[in-house]
């Protein structure tokens, strides 16, 4: 019998909501699974993040709810639809299971039309989903402001239960969004510049002639998948393996390599934004504890 999606749901955050019940005592307020910001091996960990993260959808769910709205906790992705490749397919089983991750695009857009929350705000009259909205992210973009390394200007209310969630947890609102937006910029920056410096040209020339002696007369990764993206699935597989096998030949590693070092370059150059995100996502952590605790008890 087909058990209901709601059902289902239900289930999952019970079972999400122990586990990170259980994470909660057992982890050590800041975790080093995952470093929390480029050039640092220390700073929040990725289970930590993930109790971030949930304690977030639980504060704005129930400041929706006082606004007289409704909001569902979603599940996180799985690991294999968050994990990304942004040089090169280096992994051959990934490759061998998800070509170059066609699947899981359509998989991530399969979530997205199961989405409670997108079927909920669609469904409702175009006033009260304007009132809805506004209550979420606040009612003009104004009040948080950033200046993204990139260059540029992104801005948000400092209103709504967006911001309410993001207040409850980091304290101080303008010094999280502005810090967490230039981090998260740093990764663009980073990327551009591993892909401009010279030595990845110079592993590139390797890896293409590896690819082209497998059949695939292309320079590039993002040829290579342009190449086979109308032609099936048992195409796209093959055409991510060669990648791969042929990626272990000094591309990967020459990536690795020059990411780590731009990496830590950013990090200096942007150290103030990195320490106060760190220090602010580490001040959090116990209070996204005590929320989703909370939550497991009421359960």
């Amino acid at each position: 019998m087909r058990v209901p999606r709601s059902r289902r749901r239900g289930r999952w955050l019970r079972a999400w909501l122990a586990a990170t019940a259980v994470a909660a005592v057992a982890l050590p307020l800041a975790g080093s699974a995952v470093p929390a910001s480029p050039g640092r091996t220390g700073g929040v960990g990725a289970d930590d993040r993930r109790v971030l993260g949930l304690a977030e959808q639980l504060l704005t769910r129930e400041c929706m709810r006082r606004a007289g709205f409704e909001l569902w906790v979603v599940p996180p992705a799985p690991a294999d639809q968050l994990r990304s490749f942004p040089y090169v397919v280096d992994d051959v089983a990934w490759a061998r299971a998800h070509g170059f991750g066609t699947d899981l695009v359509a998989a991530t857009d399969e979530r997205r039309r199961d989405d409670p929350n997108q079927r909920y705000f669609a469904a409702l009259p175009a006033e009260r989903r304007v009132a809805a909205l506004a209550a979420l992210n606040g009612a003009r973009p104004e009040g948080l402001e950033a200046r993204v390394p990139s260059g540029g200007v992104v801005r948000r209310s400092a209103d709504g239960c967006t911001s309410e969630a993001q207040r409850q947890l980091y304290g101080d609102l303008p010094a999280w969004y502005r810090s967490s937006k230039v981090v998260a910029n740093l990764s663009y920056l980073r990327q551009r510049r591993v892909l401009a410096d010279p030595a990845w040209a110079a592993a590139l020339r390797s890896w293409s002639r590896c690819v082209r002696q497998q059949g695939y007369p292309v320079d590039t990764p993002d040829q290579l998948r342009e190449a086979v993206v109308t032609r099936g699935r048992a195409a796209e597989v093959a055409a991510a393996v060669t990648e791969a096998r042929c990626a272990a030949g000094g591309l990967a590693a020459t990536a690795r390599e020059l990411d780590a070092r731009h990496r830590a370059d950013l990090t200096a150059v942007y150290r103030l934004e990195v320490a106060t995100r760190e220090r602010l996502e580490q001040a959090a952590v116990p209070r996204a504890r005590a929320v989703v605790a909370a939550e497991s008890a009421r359960r």
